[in-house]
């Protein structure tokens, strides 16, 4: 579940970074880890989120702490993988069509600014893996994961 499957609810409706857009994600969210409960629990749930400590809302956090409940609730092991790439690969990565069309930032300077008043986390994950994708497809990143899951469980 990509977390702007849930934001986007929220931009569309409200404006970003409001109460009332915190509000009706929160709603959003509730509902979809409703759903989710209602699921066996030896059914993965992935989730592509930014999880980094910073900025004005505590959201990032916030979300990070349900997803931890969630696993919980679940009987469920909690997989981190952060994804890195160096800053040129990143940076062009950033203006890409696709983010757009996800309604992700595609500003090279915003993104800067987050970058330097956000720090990545992943504290309360039962396993933590961290891939740098510089020179990786989208298919051997998820390869990799696959196969750094499989040699845990």
């Amino acid at each position: 579940m990509d977390n702007h499957t849930i934001l986007n609810v929220g931009r569309a409706v409200a404006e970003s970074g409001t109460l009332e857009y915190y509000e009706l994600v929160r709603s959003v969210r509730s509902a979809a880890f409703a759903a989710i409960m209602k699921l066996p629990p030896a059914l993965p749930i992935i989730f592509t989120n930014v999880v980094a400590r910073g900025g004005t809302s505590g959201f990032l956090e916030e979300n990070w702490q349900a997803i931890i409940d969630l696993a919980k609730a679940r009987g469920c092991p909690l997989f981190s993988v952060t994804l890195t790439c160096s800053p040129v690969a990143n940076a062009h990565r950033i203006v890409s069509e696709e983010r757009g069309t996800l309604g992700k930032i595609q500003k090279p300077k915003l993104w800067e600014a987050l970058v330097a008043e956000r720090v990545l986390f992943d504290d309360g994950a039962t396993y933590r893996i961290t891939i740098d994708n510089t020179h990786l497809s989208p298919v051997e990143t998820a390869r990799r994961i696959h196969d750094w899951i499989n040699s845990i469980e």
